[in-house]
């Protein structure tokens, strides 16, 4: 029954070359296998040239291909613990509950998921997305501070710009860290943006 949506989740998974149009094609019931699939409530025996990290660099592309046909399943679909995978999705679906769940993970333990929901936030507006990012400029780990200041800084060049500067005196700056906002602070100070990769 499902065989043939199976062979356009293996095209996707193998990178092969319009297999992505073809996932989008099935829509929302080849959106579900996806989901079914992902989070193990459906099995099936999908034979990939794909292996290890390459394979699962590849779910999160099909994964964040279906959540952008059906974001709704997505949401429904959403398993108790959100991994990194999710909160970058998230990133992509303008609703509140996306928003909401984001707002969350930018308070988690971990700094990875909270870099990676103020990342997403970025693309949310509204009061509890800014409030979020507001409270990440505060936020103990320097990646985390980082990606918050990056997001104010797309909107608010000025505000962007103090903060970098003041974040160029933080004592734990990593090099990097550094070169990132040496960087950003050049193209806010030409009054351009910031490329969504500066260096």
């Amino acid at each position: 029954m499902n065989d043939g949506l199976d062979a356009v989740i293996v095209k996707v998974l193998d990178g092969e070359p319009g297999a992505d149009e073809a996932l989008i094609a099935a829509g929302p019931t080849g959106a579900k296998r996806v989901f079914d699939l992902y989070y193990g409530t459906a099995r099936a025996n999908l034979v990939t040239k794909s292996t290890g990290r390459e394979l699962g660099d590849s779910w999160s592309a099909a994964l964040h291909i279906a959540a952008s046909v059906a974001p709704e399943e997505f949401l429904a679909q959403l398993p108790n613990r959100v991994g990194t995978t999710d909160i970058v999705i998230l990133g992509d679906i303008n609703d509140p509950r996306a928003t909401h769940i984001l707002c969350e993970q930018a308070r988690h333990k971990d700094f990875l998921h909270r870099v990676n929901a103020v990342r997403a936030l970025a693309k949310h507006t509204g009061p509890a997305s800014r409030e979020a990012v507001e409270q990440a400029l505060a936020d103990e780990n320097l990646v985390v501070r980082s990606a918050a200041i990056r997001c104010v800084a797309d909107t608010d060049p000025s505000r962007g710009t103090t903060l970098y500067e003041a974040f160029l005196a933080e004592p734990r700056l990593t090099p990097l860290l550094r070169q990132e906002a040496r960087w950003s602070l050049s193209y806010l100070r030409e009054g351009s943006p910031i490329p969504l990769h500066p260096w």
